[in-house]
């Protein structure tokens, strides 16, 4: 009898220290869903087009070394400052779908792999807009700064 209590309540330990997050492969641990926060918070301020709220996002040591196959060069935090609002111009609407794939805590860096369906309306210059869709897998790189997660390249 009392092997079959320490069983049970041992296999309800190890239920319960592998949960995952809902509908996810995704472990429900509070770091992990300290950067998802982060994670929904950046989708918001950029279907928003907001760029202050990503800026606050972006860790102050952002990097990105940009896609050389569209002819981006590498993008810094005080580029992002001028980089956003540029870019959020040219756009009458924005919507980001994204599936995480996977989440990564290791110590005081962490990332995000997702797939995302970003389809947006481009302004053109007769007042009217052009959709667009891209569809791809993508990483954002997180560090933790003065105890909060930021962005630190993938915006």
């Amino acid at each position: 009898m009392r092997t079959a209590i320490l069983a049970a309540i041992a296999a309800t330990a190890l239920a319960c220290s592998h949960q995952m997050i809902p509908g996810t492969t995704i472990p429900d641990e509070p770091q992990t869903r300290a950067l998802l926060d982060v994670f929904v918070r950046y989708k918001r301020a950029l279907e928003a087009r907001d760029a202050n709220a990503l800026l606050h996002l972006a860790a102050p040591d952002y990097s990105d070394p940009g896609e050389t196959s569209r002819g981006e060069g590498p993008t810094d935090y005080e580029t992002l400052k001028t980089k956003l609002p540029l870019a959020f111009e040219k756009l009458s609407d924005l919507k980001l779908e994204a599936t995480v794939r996977d989440v990564e805590v290791k110590g005081q860096e962490a990332r995000i792999d997702y797939y995302q369906v970003l389809r947006f309306a481009l302004r053109t210059p007769n007042g009217g807009e052009r959709w667009k869709n891209v569809s791809d897998d993508a990483r954002m790189k997180f560090v933790r700064v003065q105890g909060e997660w930021k962005i630190a390249s993938g915006l």
